[in-house]
């Protein structure tokens, strides 16, 4: 069977239901002017053309003559877009079946994903605060790692949920965080990591200002070949953080060697926020530019950095200049930062 198209959980449990008749004109106004919004919301639209399809099959079904609720009498009112088949396959397919079936189980996968992300959440929330009730009990620690913890490791195969026990930690204890990633480092045995494992490793270690037990985990991860672009950047990320600019540009220059990885945007942005924190315009330009040879788009955080780095620098033609081109790119659009680092500009002249 073909694969379902992707569908945007928050759309549909957040914009598209409870909509009030009285709002529906304001709505349908900020969605006319606002294109990101046009792109999010088409796939709302889509799964709205397929429900009112469905009560007008079933409208027919009960209402009507049988005579006339037979498949090939009503016809297919629901977008081609929506549809899994081609229009060749439709032809040879009867309509009815496939799309009763669509019916049946469109919504029940959208509400299987949210429904175990959020047991996910809460069984990782229960244990993240027993450990912090422990914190000081290295004993009673290891004691719940090692049963709740690996209990969770296995009904989680992909990783989520150390990932998503990580993440809070991070907000909390970073202490804890680490104990708990240095516990995973000593399972991977029993079951290898994820890049995405060590990379919040990294992330975690250049926060708590330990840039060698960064380049540690940085180090494991490439002995065990996980090391790829996501866990470059955490490294360049980490001593970024600790204003050792002269290592993070040691570590792009190392990743421009590895042919195995393929740059990105953020790895681009790191260095244009480093250049821009330094005042070092020349070479924030020069990344820029490279980045531009090489066909990585920019994206508003690119926009931002350069824009920040102009306004340190007090280059205000410059700054303006960069803004508009981000406008007249029709793919990026400004955020709350951008606005201030505008009205910062807006202020100096006055």
């Amino acid at each position: 069977m073909p694969t379902p198209p992707d569908i945007d959980i928050n759309d549909i449990y957040g914009t598209n239901r409870g909509m009030k008749k009285g709002t529906t004109k304001l709505v349908t106004r900020i969605y006319q002017t606002t294109p990101r919004l046009q792109v999010k919301m088409k796939r709302v639209f889509t799964l709205s053309d397929i429900a009112k399809s469905e009560l007008l099959y079933s409208h027919h079904r009960f209402c009507l003559p049988k005579s006339l609720t037979n498949a090939t009498t009503i016809p297919d009112t629901r977008p081609t877009s929506s549809r899994w088949f081609s229009t060749e396959e439709s032809k040879s397919l009867p309509s009815k079946p496939i799309m009763d079936l669509y019916a049946q189980f469109a919504h029940k996968w959208v509400y299987a994903e949210v429904q175990a992300k959020e047991t996910l959440i809460e069984q990782v929330s229960v244990f993240r605060d027993k450990l912090m009730e422990n914190a000081e009990d290295e004993t009673s620690i290891e004691t719940l790692l090692e049963v709740e913890g690996w209990s969770l490791l296995k009904m989680y195969s992909d990783g989520a949920a150390l990932l998503e026990l990580l993440k809070l930690l991070e907000k909390s204890s970073l202490s804890l965080a680490m104990k708990v990633f240095n516990w995973r480092r000593r399972e991977k045995n029993r079951r290898p990591m994820s890049s995405e494992e060590y990379v919040k490793g990294i992330k975690i270690a250049g926060r708590m200002k330990n840039v060698d037990l960064a380049l540690e985990i940085f180090t494991e991860a490439a002995t065990n070949r996980i090391k790829n672009i996501s866990t470059y950047n955490a490294l360049m990320g980490a001593y970024m953080y600790n204003g050792l600019s002269e290592k993070c540009q040691s570590v792009y220059r190392d990743l421009r060697q590895d042919t195995n990885c393929r740059l990105t945007s953020v790895t681009f942005n790191m260095l244009i926020s480093l250049f821009g924190q330094r005042v070092l315009t020349d070479q924030m330009e020069s990344v820029f530019q490279e980045m531009k040879d090489l066909k990585i788009s920019p994206d508003l955080n690119t926009y931002n950095n350069l824009i920040a780095g102009y306004l340190t620098a007090w280059m205000w033609d410059k700054m303006e200049n960069t803004y508009q081109t981000m406008m007249e790119t029709g793919s990026v659009y400004p955020n709350l930062t951008t606005h201030l680092f505008n009205a910062s500009w807006v202020c100096a002249f006055r």
